[in-house]
């Protein structure tokens, strides 16, 4: 019988299952962290892909501006500091650059790194500004598919335009990388509305990369004429595994190639049960961080089967809008539509989306979590240990019921291979 070991907020929680019945571990790759990390990310922006170099782009008295997508403050400090070396060289100094800690709606934690990111960065005396809600947008265009692009002023009012991301798994845009920096990173949440409504009612958003988000996120990229970017690969521990810079798009497409074989794992047959853990702190902190692995776990799941997520979520909901849509919207996904499509908000959308899985999968917890928050308000069924709710699931499926554990599901993206094509069961 083996023993399953799944992250469960800074310790673990673990579940048996039987040997008939465990179909698989669905694990990212093993990636060693670069031994010189930067000596890895100054090698990439020396020899940037299909570009010329900083120092060569740049010209004395420019004003340069980064949008820096990468909430680590010793990697964004690394980039920053070679960055700065390079334009140095071209005659410009530290307050001739300008870094824009770009927001990421999907992730909270994010605006307790930028303060950490900004006291790193203060000794290189270089400007700093954050955007958020309240930033200045100007209107630079529409997309092809209509989307109007609001970006944030000052990036489009500098001389040269640089973006930095950290290259991670999103399961709404498959990596926040690239474009990512720029929309959501530096756009107005009517953008990023626009941007992602479309996929409100798909059941599986990845499918609709090819010809709706990714191509809002590049063409929306393209309108403000990005300069530059670096994109960095990390493995689970958050190391730099590789580097790759120059031109915003083909740079990008090395780096995800790179993140494809760290993060995405294929998976034969969908299973009956999936036990999922986002990855422990910070990740299972509140619903909102948690139910982030939910998109891409499903995957794994067939259809009226079951998932248990496996979180801690001591901070409860995390987003207010998360909350307040899955309150008063729970039993009328119709109603939070129409209210998204007049005030789009993240917490909402993402709301919208949990509701609409819960009616087509059996969606439980294994949580300390108050019953009032999961059990109450989402509907959910609650267990205080993961082999409660292995017996629920077997008791609801069937003793010859098939099981997957991932362990890391905020960072871990199923690809069914195979017999994918067969039916699923009813």
């Amino acid at each position: 019988m083996p023993d399953i070991w799944l992250p469960y907020g800074k310790t673990e929680v673990c579940v048996r299952v039987p040997l008939e019945n465990f179909k698989d571990e669905i694990k990212t790759a093993i990636a060693e962290g670069a031994e010189n990390p930067r000596g890895e990310i100054e090698r990439s922006i020396k020899n940037p892909i299909d570009v010329r170099g900083l120092s060569e782009i740049v010209k004395s008295g420019d004003k340069v501006v980064l949008a820096l997508n990468i909430f680590d403050p010793s990697i964004s400090n690394l980039i920053v500091s070679i960055i700065l070396s390079e334009l140095t060289q071209a005659g410009l100094k530290s307050g001739d650059l300008t870094i824009i800690l770009a927001q990421d709606p999907f992730n909270l934690r994010t605006d307790r790194m930028k303060e950490q990111i900004k006291n790193e960065l203060l000794p290189l005396g270089v400007n700093i500004a954050f955007h958020d809600g309240l930033s200045e947008c100007v209107y630079v265009g529409d997309t092809s598919s209509g989307i109007k692009a609001y970006i944030n002023k000052v990036f489009i009012d500098s001389k040269v335009k640089i973006i930095a991301s950290s290259i991670e798994p999103n399961p709404y845009t498959l990596y926040s990388g690239d474009g990512y920096a720029i929309v959501p990173g530096l756009s107005n949440m009517d953008t990023v509305g626009q941007l992602l409504m479309p996929i409100l009612n798909i059941d599986d958003p990845l499918d609709a990369l090819g010809g709706g988000i990714l191509s809002g996120i590049a063409e929306a990229s393209r309108l403000v004429e990005v300069d530059f970017s670096v994109n960095v690969v990390r493995n689970l521990r958050g190391e730099v595994v590789k580097s790759f810079a120059g031109d915003m798009e083909k740079a990008y497409r090395e780096a995800a190639r790179s993140a494809d074989a760290l993060y995405k794992v294929q998976v034969e047959r969908k299973a009956d049960a999936v036990f999922v853990s986002p990855g422990g702190s910070p990740f299972d902190v509140n619903l909102f961080e948690a139910f982030k692995c939910l998109e891409n776990s499903l995957r794994a799941v067939r259809r009226n089967g079951i998932l248990v997520l496996v979180a801690e979520c001591v901070d409860g909901y995390g987003d207010l809008d998360f909350y307040e849509a899955i309150s008063k919207f729970r039993d009328s996904p119709l109603s939070l539509e129409k209210s998204l499509k007049k005030r789009f908000s993240i917490g909402g959308f993402m709301a919208y989306r949990f509701i609409k899985a819960s009616r087509k999968f059996d969606i439980c917890m294994v949580s300390a979590i108050p019953d009032y928050y999961a059990s109450e308000n989402l509907g959910l069924k609650v267990f205080r240990t993961a082999n409660e709710a292995l017996n629920y699931a077997l008791e609801m499926l069937g003793k010859k019921s098939k099981i997957s554990v991932i362990p890391c599901g905020n960072l871990t993206i199923p690809v069914i291979v195979g017999s994918n094509a067969a039916p699923e069961k009813k």
